[in-house]
């Protein structure tokens, strides 16, 4: 296994930045509050979760401060993080069909270790809850297993696997999955224990569903989070004091049992969220609640060319943009009984990807803050995995393009209203298989309310899609809300009616640090929101990426994603505008978006 995921070496925008330091000696406690953002708040405890909860509220700046995964990635080196896993490296044998982990000795809060039958209650889940868990892809994790040695003895555990593997994708894509979970929830009502965690595949079978059912109607009651016993056995930093209705206000308190080294300075972490950028900027700039918060793109100023920040209009506060290695892009339903048929056609999506003026975007939405994406992986960094075919932008921008792609395809363009479709069919310069006569290109395209820079793009992207007969309606909500629509469907479910949805900001890769995008575009993964399905894909990833090392493989996936124009890729902008008071010490922030408030302090005189 390479030593770092970008084991060659990057270019371009830094993956995080050193420490933040605070002048002044650091003092134990304090109370720091963490702004969320706008419209996103924490609404699912339970590490074992479904698509509709994808989400760092969730996610980074919730679960994983209680529960730890088996392997933490520094989202600054990118490397996995041997402090803050909870295993030594993993061990390849020399065919790559075995792989060993040793676990480290640590505890949960309740005092039981954390052990390979923790493990073994994941990956029990895992196998028995597909259809429950957002990171199931048809084939791999934990069907790539064929077996499973657990020496509890020993603290570890050996993973047989189908067939060899890359073991740079498995360290990375695989086992990041693995969420070790605690005794204390292997049972299916109060006191009554059951035998999801025996390492016994007939138990499995059996219990894990009753196990599972029942630690998701408690994860569902979100009005005791905070009072119900199971939340608060953890193994990470933080335990939960308290989480106010809807989690706009979460209050976490140091995990007096954590086993880790890096144990919490401060006193209490306060997660904030608001409806919308203004109402946080406007609490940030009063300068009296918040710890941490964020500058709307929409009031930065513009990005200095030499990088950075520009002048800071905070006072108290350092400004500090957080770049995070991600993807971003428009999901399209390919299912929807109404639009899909159009969405189905290349000729169609590649118009839309011509009609994203990306260089005006990141100018006028984000101030500067912001990169071009063209495809399958971003262009900042400059990584190994970029190719030369998607740096060079093969749809950019070209409205002329876009609108010859419409028109000599059988759509007709009238006045002011969408072009319709005038001449059905699949042969050349018809509309496409599914196409019916009369066919408008008419289409609903839903992002995040209170989000200014994500609707000033848009509103953009809507008048450039205008001039070529493709007609838009700009819808919002609630991010979490959007969350719960925007998943993947059948034509005959009454939930497929969504059209087109942006959610706001960069697709960070964590868990699925080795950029195959596999979560995305495998055909039937759980996470795919957009049904896209492309078999030839699916090959490569199976017969060549999650097997054979090297890069060649990747970069024809890469290759073909982009071609296939599976998303309306846009600029992927800055995580956010940091703002960090000025005696906040010990401040990092990751390239995979995640937080560590448990390395964070305040210097004297705060």
């Amino acid at each position: 296994m390479s030593a770092a995921l970008f084991a060659a070496g990057c270019g371009g925008s830094s993956h995080g930045g050193s420490p933040t330091t605070a002048s002044g000696p650091p003092v134990k406690g304090g109370e720091v509050s963490f702004a969320l953002p706008a419209g996103n708040s924490p609404n699912m405890i339970l590490p074992f979760f479904g698509a509709a909860y994808i989400g760092n509220a969730n996610t980074m700046d919730f679960m994983a401060l209680m529960y730890r995964p088996l392997y933490y990635l520094d989202g600054q080196t990118f490397q996995l993080d041997e402090e803050k896993s909870l295993a030594a490296p993993p061990v390849y044998n020399s065919a790559r069909t075995a792989v060993t982990i040793q676990m480290k000795r640590w505890h949960w809060s309740d005092g039981e270790p954390v052990s390979p039958k923790d493990v073994a209650f994941f990956i029990a889940l895992a196998k028995t809850e597909t259809a429950n868990w957002w990171a199931a892809v048809p084939g791999l994790f934990p069907a790539n297993v064929k077996s499973v040695s657990y020496d509890d003895a020993a603290n570890s555990f050996t993973l047989h696997l189908t067939g060899p593997v890359n073991p740079d994708w498995f360290t990375y894509n695989q086992l990041s999955l693995i969420q070790p979970m605690p005794l204390a929830w292997d049972i299916t009502g109060p006191g009554k224990k059951a035998n999801c965690t025996d390492e016994d595949v007939a138990a499995e079978a059996s219990e894990c569903p009753k196990v599972y059912n029942y630690l998701e109607s408690q994860a569902k009651s979100t009005s005791t989070y905070a009072t119900n016993k199971l939340w608060q056995v953890v193994n990470g930093p933080w335990r939960l004091k308290s989480f106010s209705p809807g989690g706009t206000s979460v209050v976490l308190v140091p995990n007096t049992s954590y086993s880790g080294s890096d144990k919490p300075h401060i006193s209490e972490f306060q997660l904030e969220s608001f409806t919308s950028e203004q109402a946080e900027y406007n609490v940030l700039r009063s300068g009296t609640s918040l710890t941490v918060g964020y500058l709307p793109f929409i009031d930065a100023p513009q990005k200095p060319t030499n990088g950075g920040g520009g002048p800071n209009p905070v006072s108290g506060y350092n400004l500090e943009p957080w770049f995070s290695w991600a993807l971003n892009y428009i999901n399209v339903n390919f299912n929807n009984p109404v639009t899909g048929p159009v969405e189905h056609q290349l000729y169609f999506r590649q118009a839309l990807q011509y009609l994203t003026d990306q260089n005006t975007w990141i100018k006028d939405a984000y101030n500067g803050y912001a990169a071009p994406d063209f495809g399958g992986v971003p262009n900042q960094p400059s990584t190994p995995y970029l190719t030369s075919y998607v740096q060079n932008a093969p749809y950019g921008f070209d409205v002329a393009k876009a609108k010859s792609l419409i028109t000599s395809h059988g759509w007709t363009i009238s006045g002011s209203g969408p072009a319709t479709c005038t001449s059905p069919g699949t042969g050349s310069g018809e509309c496409g298989a599914g196409v019916k006569a009369g066919t408008p290109l008419s289409f609903s395209l839903t992002y995040p309310a209170g989000q200014e820079s994500v609707s000033t793009e848009l509103q953009d992207y809507q008048s450039k899609l205008r001039e070529v007969g493709i007609q838009v309606t700009l819808r919002t909500l609630p991010l979490n809300a959007l969350f719960a629509t925007a998943l993947p469907c059948t034509p005959k479910q009454s939930t497929c009616n969504w059209g087109m949805v942006d959610f706001g900001g960069p697709d960070s890769y964590d868990p699925f640090w080795y950029p195959d995008d596999g979560l995305e575009f495998s055909c039937g993964a759980p996470a795919n929101t957009s049904s896209y399905c492309n078999p030839a894909l699916d090959k490569i990833y199976a017969n060549q990426v999650y097997r054979n090392p090297g890069l060649a493989a990747l970069h024809e996936v890469e290759n073909l994603v982009t071609q296939d124009a599976a998303f309306v890729f846009i600029p992927v902008p800055d995580g956010q505008l940091t703002e960090v008071r000025s005696n906040l010490g010990g401040y990092t922030q990751s390239g995979t978006m995640a937080i560590a408030p448990e390395d964070w302090y305040f210097t004297s005189g705060s």
